[in-house]
């Protein structure tokens, strides 16, 4: 991204761990990062859905990223944190294990074979900067196919 003067703007990303995965999305795609909210889960419910919370004065699904993303779900941690995203005209809180940093990343690629083993699409990108790599998620991609399980 370029500003009127042709100075590059730094774009920041909020990185977060799923599993062994580091994950991240833009700064300006996260409305609120709050630690572990109790959860009423429902029997026979889809896997991905945690269970429900208030939030915002309404009663929304809890969504588990671990589960989007193809791994078993497992039980909090005190490092467990919601990521709560608006998404179509609302906030969808996705639970991750941990919120690690706000970053900048000097490189981006297309997701090789490692990433698209999950589920095509998820990743737009790999962001690298010189300690690591994430996967910039798609949300889009990733909240469709929940819409599309229920």
């Amino acid at each position: 991204m370029k500003t009127s003067m042709d100075e590059e703007v730094q774009i920041q990303y909020i990185n977060f761990s799923v599993g062994n995965q580091i994950c991240a999305l833009r700064i300006d795609e996260v409305h609120e990062i709050i630690k572990m909210l109790p959860v009423t889960t429902v029997p026979f419910g889809s896997p991905e859905i945690k269970g429900f919370t208030p939030l915002y004065g309404k009663v929304v699904s809890v969504v588990s990223l671990r589960v989007l993303l193809g791994l078993p779900d497992e039980q909090t941690t005190p490092s467990t944190r919601i990521i709560v995203v608006p998404y179509h005209d609302d906030y969808v809180p996705l639970v991750v294990d941990s919120v690690d940093s706000v970053v900048m990343y000097d490189r981006f690629e297309e997701p090789t074979e490692e990433y698209r083993r999950y589920t095509t699409g998820i990743f737009k990108e790999i962001a690298h900067n010189d300690d690591h790599e994430a996967g910039i998620l798609n949300l889009d991609v990733l909240l469709g196919n929940l819409t599309k399980l229920q």
